[in-house]
């Protein structure tokens, strides 16, 4: 052979790299790996359509079967590449092999605009296998797996690998794919592998509408034969709103159908489904669906109405509350003030019932709720509303979900609201409920300490000396903190009593010390000490005995007895205490005894466990706030001991941190921990958690945003964070919400894998840059720019103090000369401003000092 003739072989493999033989052998079903080995049909011609071609429908023609011949596109019997030949309307067939994922039909059948082509290829499975077949096409594509057809869509696109996923039961042994791919026009191919299955991956594989006269049916996206091929049964479960289950049934031979219901009334549902797969996998997924004969209902229309609110003749004064709550609301958004009426005067109209009635039971089947049940359920039968749960918060929780589900009202603050206007509000169904994520909900804002904006936003915590907040539906408060100096003082005992004291290098102490907890006297004076203070304050849930804010635990021998035996000094705290809670379980048997496990007491103790009546309150101060508890090594120890506190202790209650402490008014990234740690804490059977924060004043950083925020999350620890922020954003700074959004996000962009951050960050921390500062200042700037009004600004001014601070901090001379220390100075005097951190005027006065001596 000359070396021309070997030139000219080379060149022609180098063009045509594919390679054409004449029998097909299957290929292993390998995942990840594309199939490469088909036989391809000639292309088939499809009559051009007379109008414009629609996108999204095959060609004229596509549908029709042209493999009849050799067993038809379910049965189809390839098996040589030129066997098909013999009839004039089949096809032609060849071998193609490709080097390439992406099977290029133009190469090898020719361009055939307004066409279609056949690919068939087999594969080999060692055993029966779910598995996701990936593919993408140019154009449109029909897919049989088996003789079953599993995919058919027409689109107008170009070949993306993997853009369409399909999962598919291989059974084991051989197993036929034929794909039938369309060509509109220009290019024109397809690509195919297998890939992994997940359960998720099947989520969507049954869904459940409701048809127009309300009839419920369990249907699928793919086809009954590949239903069936996939699926061996599905197990059904129907739950009422309420979350009782109504009824079950098992499908295995018609797993579609209708689900039989009661359809005399439009209501809300919720489907479990176990689906059991050929290969012996289970998918479980959860549908929410509605069913039933669906009516219109107006419950107002321009300005006009015919309901009444309807009380119980022995409403609550929290439920009275929440009737005028309503009433005033509805008038702002309506323009109409509906009557409040006691439900047993004559009335003939419509109306919303607020409260437990007889009627519920009979018609929806609830029982009565607990007065301390905090959940609630608003629901109507026909055009009457129906708001109702424990009389002492529940009912009252329910109407103002109800202004905020179905009006869109929001109270950010106590003195910012949104109040939508609206014409008309009709309804077909309402069928809506909630529990609390959390008992006892501390939000320790300054703001949140408001009781009307408390109870309109579900915080029912609180923390004093003395008696508990005043607030419409009452508080669950939790008495004191740090009390052993309260109920042994040291200027009471010191003289008289030095044994009462922490005994440190053999030497009673008296300043920043602990008590001696194992001598007998001072157990005596706490036990009767908070035996007065549980009688004369009897409207508080948690009675507080706890360490002092400090180290220095008593040393003597037979204190540390105790402590070396449970291996942590918290054990001694628990010894002491479960003497305190026994004492006073008698005569308050509802009541509950709290603790510290704090600093030195944060380790929980090896064997003694606190008594059903005392309440362990964990602290976590120590933490990174960058990261959430679960995902950064600096809170590993935190997470265990919650862990075991969980175990531990009966009630578990948690003292958690928001805020700097050393800078309140400073940027603080952390709202992106803010709900992992509270599931966190949740998911470990807390039941409760105070969320200290900025507590004095206003004018921490984004203080209304994070109270709102934190209201929000410890109700219902899964809601979505994102939208609630981005609702605040928009709704409290209207215009300028998108450039401070902007700074938000650019702020928490500043937090990396190896950022941490405590609660005493600092100006000169390194995710604090001199670009940052700048890009931050000029986003404040627009944001004010582009204020809606004078308010609105003000709320900007407010924001934007966090970074005047930092720049004052940072750069105080440069602060001093471009103005930005007056502009802080002007905002912070304006808004009665004067806590820039706990330590209040120390740090306040110290800073001014600071900026105002620089050059």
């Amino acid at each position: 052979m000359t070396k021309k003739s070997i030139l000219i072989i080379l060149i022609a493999l180098t063009l045509h790299p594919v390679l054409f033989s004449q029998s097909l052998s299957p290929s292993p079903a390998v995942i990840g790996k594309w199939l490469k080995n088909w036989m391809i049909s000639d292309p088939v011609i499809l009559n051009e359509s007379s109008g414009e071609t629609d996108l999204n429908s095959h060609i004229d023609g596509f549908d029709t079967d042209f493999l009849t011949t050799i067993g038809g596109e379910e049965h189809v019997m390839v098996k040589k590449a030129n066997q098909a030949n013999h009839a004039s309307n089949t096809p032609g067939w060849k071998m193609y092999h490709s080097s390439d994922s992406i099977i290029n039909l133009e190469k090898v059948v020719g361009l055939k605009n307004h066409s279609l082509a056949y690919a068939y290829t087999e594969v080999i499975s060692d055993k029966v296998k779910v598995v996701q077949l990936s593919f993408g096409s140019d154009d449109g594509i029909a897919i049989w797996l088996n003789g079953i057809k599993v995919w058919d869509r027409a689109e107008d696109r170009g070949v993306v690998p993997d853009i369409d996923l399909v999962v598919v039961a291989l059974k084991k042994g051989l197993n036929t794919v034929l794909m039938k791919i369309e060509n509109k026009s220009k290019e024109w191919g397809f690509c195919a592998r297998f890939l992994p299955f997940q359960q998720s991956d099947l989520s969507n594989i049954l869904s459940i509408t409701t048809d127009a006269n309300g009839r419920a049916s369990l249907i699928s996206s793919y086809t009954l034969p590949a239903l069936q091929q996939l699926v061996a049964s599905t197990d059904i479960e129907i739950f009422a709103q309420d979350g009782k289950l109504i009824q079950k049934e098992n499908r295995s031979t018609e797993i579609e159908g209708p689900i039989k219901l009661d359809l005399s009334r439009f209501r809300s549902y919720a489907a479990n489904l176990d689906i059991l797969l050929r290969n012996g996998q289970h998918v479980k997924t959860k549908l929410n669906f509605s069913a039933g004969k669906k009516e219109n209902y107006s419950l107002f229309s321009n300005a006009s109405s015919a309901y009444r609110i309807a009380l119980t003749r022995d409403a609550s004064a929290s439920e009275s509350w929440a009737a005028k709550e309503l009433q005033h609301w509805l008038k702002e958004i309506s323009g109409v003030e509906l009557p409040i009426q006691e439900i047993g005067q004559p009335y003939t109209g419509p109306q919303i019932v607020l409260g437990y009635t007889p009627p519920i039971k009979d018609i929806f089947g609830n029982p009565i709720p607990n007065d301390l049940d905090e959940s609630f359920h608003y629901i109507n039968f026909g055009p009457d509303i129906y708001i109702y749960g424990g009389k002492t918060r529940g009912t009252m929780y329910g109407v103002m979900s109800f202004l905020e589900n179905e009006m869109g009202c929001r109270w950010y603050t106590p003195s910012a609201s949104i109040i939508p206007k609206k014409k008309v509000f009709e309804f077909s169904s309402l069928d809506h409920s909630e529990k609390p994520g959390v008992r006892v909900r501390n939000d320790f804002y300054f703001e949140a300490f408001n009781p009307t904006w408390a109870a309109r936003n579900r915080i029912n915590g609180t923390n004093t000396f003395g008696k508990s907040r005043e607030q419409i539906g009452e508080t669950e408060n939790y008495w004191g903190v740090h009390t052993f100096n309260f109920f042994v003082p040291v200027t009471e005992f010191s003289t008289s009593h030095p044994e009462y004291f922490s005994l440190l290098n053999g030497k009673r102490e008296f300043h920043d010390v602990q008590l001696c907890l194992s001598n007998p006297d001072v157990l005596n004076i706490i036990t009767d000490r908070i035996k007065k203070q549980m009688r004369e304050n009897p409207d508080n849930l948690i009675y507080d005995v706890s360490q002092n804010d400090c180290y220095r635990p008593c040393q003597c021998g037979n204190c540390q007895a105790i402590v070396k035996h449970e291996g942590s000094e918290s054990g001694l705290i628990i010894w002491f205490v479960n003497q305190v809670a026994e004492a006073v379980e008698k005569e308050f048997p509802d009541k509950f005894i709290g603790t510290l496990a704090y600093q030195y007491t944060r380790t929980p103790p090896k064997y003694i466990h606190p008594r059903k009546n005392v309440v362990v309150r964990l602290c976590s101060i120590e933490c990174c706030f960058s990261h959430d508890f679960k995902s950064c090594e600096q809170n590993k120890s935190f997470l265990s001991d919650l862990k075991n506190w969980s175990t531990l202790a009966p009630h578990l209650y948690i003292w958690d941190y928001v805020v700097n402490f050393s800078n309140y008014i400073m940027p603080f990234p952390n709202f992106k921990v803010l709900q992992s740690n509270i599931q966190t804490l949740r998911d470990n059977h807390s039941i409760g958690i105070m969320e200290q924060a900025a507590y004095q004043g206003r004018g921490g950083e984004f203080a209304e945003l994070r109270a709102y925020l934190i209201s929000k999350l410890l109700w219902n620890p899964e809601c979505n964070t994102d939208n609630v922020i981005t609702d605040f954003m928009y709704g409290y700074y209207g215009r300028s919400g998108r450039f401070i959004r902007q700074y938000f996000d650019l702020l928490h962009k500043q937090v990396v894998a190896g950022t941490h951050i405590h609660l005493g960050l600092s100006s000169d921390d390194p995710i604090f840059t001199d670009d940052f500062v700048a890009a931050s200042v000029k986003l404040f700037e627009e944001a004010a720019r582009v204020a809606d009004n004078t308010e609105i600004l003000s709320r900007v001014e407010v924001a934007s103090l966090p970074i005047l601070y930092l720049k004052c901090k940072r750069t105080p001379g440069l602060a001093k000369f471009d103005g930005t220390y007056q502009k802080f100075c002007s905002i912070t005097k304006r808004e009665g401003i004067i806590y820039y951190s706990e330590d209040g005027e120390n740090t306040r006065l110290r800073f001014h000092k600071e900026v105002e001596a620089a050059k």
